[in-house]
Parts: structure tokens; C-alpha cells; sequence
């Protein structure tokens, strides 16, 4: 905004040396008349240049500029299609990947549950060899109740009534209770 204003005030004092030639700070009809008769306003044979007289680029450079923009398109072309290459690649190994994966839990999971059915077996051959046999666990974290029958008081025959001692008293007693479950 500040050049335009500049650039008015010196074409304002330009008219005013150049065409106001008796200072009077107006400009007459005659004035401007006898300023445009000068030389430099005159036509000097050559005239206007349109931008049509010259073509802006020669045929040469435009085929040049056609042959570099087609090399372009085609690199394009050939980056696109390979990462569209790549891209199914990864998609390809990403899906091996994951079976990789669902095969390792499957493997890891199996350990575990083999892991635990060893420490199971090997807790119930200690208790076997300690002579306790204690119920087994059940998988899904249930007691089974196995009964045993060499522990447990056998009852007299019902012609033989005996009152029974207090030691197998005490050992009924000491028997954990175990909820059989239902679904079983």
C-alpha cells in the first residue's frame, strides 16, 4: 500500500516537471497535447509485441519437457506398483506371522496344561508312596473325591454289635468333608 502511494507521488511530480511547462500546477489541454508530440511518445516503427509474436518455449524444449514428465509419470508408475508389491507382501507375511503366533499360544497352552498333569501325577505318586491318598484335583479346579475303603471304619455285622473304639472315632472324624459336585 505504502509503494503504491510512492510510486503516484513520483509520477505526479513527473507530470508536473515534464508536462506542466508554466508552472502554474495545472495541466492545460494545450500542455498535454505538446508533451505527447515528443519524441519518446512517438511510434518508432516497431510497435507492440503481443506474447503471441514469440512462443514462450521452442518445440524443442516443449518435446524435452513432454519426454522428462513422461519418465516421471512412468517412475511413478513403477514406485507405485512396487509398493503395492510390497504392501501384499507384508499382508502375506503378516498372515503367516499371526498362524505363527496362534500355533505358539496353542503350544505354550498345551505345555502348561501337560505341566500341570506331571506335577499332578507326581503329587499323587507322593501321597501314594506316603500312604495318603488325598483327593485328586479336578481340571477345572474341583476336588474329585475318590473313597478310600482301607482308611475308612467298616461296619459290624449286625449280629455283632460292639461299641466302637475312640480311635476310629477320632479318625472318622478327622475326614476333610468334600463337596461331591453336582454335575458329576
Amino acid at each position: 500500500m505504502r509503494e503504491m502511494e510512492e510510486e503516484r507521488l513520483r509520477m505526479r511530480e513527473h507530470v508536473m516537471k515534464n508536462v506542466d511547462t508554466n508552472q502554474d500546477r495545472l495541466v492545460t489541454l494545450e500542455e498535454f497535447l505538446t508533451s505527447t508530440q515528443r519524441k519518446e511518445f512517438g511510434d518508432t516503427g516497431e510497435g507492440w509485441e503481443t506474447v503471441e509474436m514469440h512462443p514462450a518455449y521452442t518445440e524443442e524444449e516443449l518435446r524435452r519437457f513432454e519426454e522428462e514428465l513422461a519418465a516421471r509419470e512412468a517412475e511413478l508408475n513403477a514406485k507405485a506398483q512396487r509398493l503395492s508389491q510390497e504392501t501384499e507382501a507384508l499382508g502375506r507375511s503378516q498372515g503367516r506371522l499371526e498362524a505363527q503366533k496362534r500355533e505358539l499360544q496353542q503350544a505354550v497352552l498345551h505345555m502348561e496344561q501337560r505341566k500341570q498333569q506331571q506335577q499332578q501325577q507326581q503329587q499323587q505318586q507322593q501321597q501314594q508312596q506316603q500312604g495318603h491318598k488325598a483327593p485328586a484335583a479336578h481340571p477345572e479346579g474341583q476336588l474329585k473325591f475318590h473313597p478310600d475303603t482301607d482308611d475308612a471304619p467298616v461296619p459290624a455285622p449286625a449280629g455283632d454289635q460292639k461299641e466302637v473304639d475312640a480311635s476310629e472315632k477320632k479318625l472318622v472324624e478327622r475326614l476333610p468333608e468334600v463337596e461331591v459336585p453336582q454335575h458329576l
